[in-house]
């Protein structure tokens, strides 16, 4: 291989993970600021949840597009109705718990086929399992480097942490999470998790626009959404560079997904 093709193909791995990980960085900064307004940057709780489910829903979204696809319009869906039909029920709870059931209930239509093809329980397992071991040490660096409110560095240094575990969790995940049971549950399960993660999404959406006219009064989630664009720029970094590094040192992640 030409230098010429090696560089290409460095390049194209660090567009490709920078774009999962914009993703990933913008979820994650949304959980992460939605965690500390109801704890603190001082508590362990954000630095831990945040990552576990950032890394569950991103893994489970690149890893199994087709279902993914079906998990999105059905949160979607879900929160588009939700709020024409209970607009005034603020419910956040009762919003997530019906999109994962609209979206377990998509899920159940995909074939074992395809289910097989993308592993989709796998993908949600191994991203899960690099968020909940990368949460202590996101929380150690993040507190000994002061970097608590930089949200492109929390976001960049996240991703990282977890792009690299899951590279390991993916390869040395269980087999049973392969098939058999897995291939039964995993297309309605994670199209479920999906869905409710979308509509999740949307419904901080419009909690941010919720205002008071008379007082000029901001909704509090407004800061979350401010400080999305820097949690993409954080999470595309991030991702660059860690898609760069694995294509350097020759590893293949698809080579330990199918």
């Amino acid at each position: 291989m030409t230098a010429i093709d090696k560089l290409s193909r460095i390049l194209g791995k660090a567009i490709t993970w920078a774009f999962s990980g914009a993703l990933y960085g913008g979820f994650f900064i949304g959980m992460f600021g939605y965690l500390v307004m109801h704890y603190s940057h001082a508590s362990w709780t954000p630095y831990l949840l945040a990552p576990l489910i950032s890394g569950m829903v991103i893994a489970a979204f690149f890893g199994s597009m087709l279902v993914a696809l079906g998990g999105t319009l059905s949160g979607i869906l879900t929160a588009i109705s939700y709020q024409i039909l209970l607009a005034d029920v603020r419910n956040p709870l009762l919003l997530i718990g019906i999109a994962f059931l609209v979206g377990m209930l998509g899920g159940s239509f995909f074939t074992r086929r395809e289910i097989h093809e993308s592993q989709p329980l796998a993908q949600a397992v191994a991203g899960l399992l690099s968020g909940l071991v990368s949460g202590p040490i996101l929380f150690l660096v993040a507190r000994s480097l002061n970097i608590d409110e930089v949200v492109t560095a929390l976001s960049a240094l996240s991703v990282s942490l977890v792009g690299l575990f899951y590279v390991v969790a993916i390869k040395y995940l269980p087999a049973g999470l392969r098939g058999g049971l897995a291939e039964k549950i995993g297309g309605p399960l994670v199209s479920g998790i999906i869905a409710a993660a979308v509509a999740a999404v949307f419904w901080l959406i419009g909690e941010s626009y919720m205002v008071i006219p008379i007082y000029s009064q901001e909704s509090s989630y407004q800061a979350i959404l401010d400080s999305t664009p820097f949690g993409l720029l954080g999470g595309a970094l991030g991702g660059a560079f860690g898609g760069a590094m694995l294509e350097i040192m020759g590893i293949r992640l698809e080579e330990h997904i199918t």
